[in-house]
């Protein structure tokens, strides 16, 4: 197996770890307006809303390529599907290129 194919989906998926994280504090932050004025509590929730959809997903798509780095040519169509599907962050755009370079075993 490449240990570069390997390298650059720990690190994308890192990335993407990352990425959801700070969502995650962007939805709890959203939710600290709530206490100080109940008047901003439905913008709170749409706040709150808007960024929970992206944070979900991001530990979907971060914790996914952490599990697949061993063998990223076994799972190289899903390593290009979740690159793909990130491809506007930086985490994305190295678990696409893991996967393109990642070699399949051979029987």
């Amino acid at each position: 197996m490449s240990d570069t194919a390997k390298t650059l989906v720990l690190i994308g998926g890192l990335l993407n770890l990352i990425g959801a994280l700070i969502f995650i504090g962007i939805f709890i932050v959203s939710f600290g307006w709530w206490f100080t004025d109940p008047t901003l509590a439905i913008l709170a929730f749409v706040i709150g809303g808007i960024f929970l959809i992206p944070a979900i997903l991001g530990l979907l798509f971060g914790l996914l390529p952490l599990r697949w780095r061993d063998e990223p040519g076994q799972h190289r169509v899903g390593l290009i599907i979740i690159g793909v599907l990130t491809i506007f962050s930086i985490g994305g755009i190295l678990i696409l290129i893991g996967g393109i370079i990642a070699k399949e075993k051979s029987a």
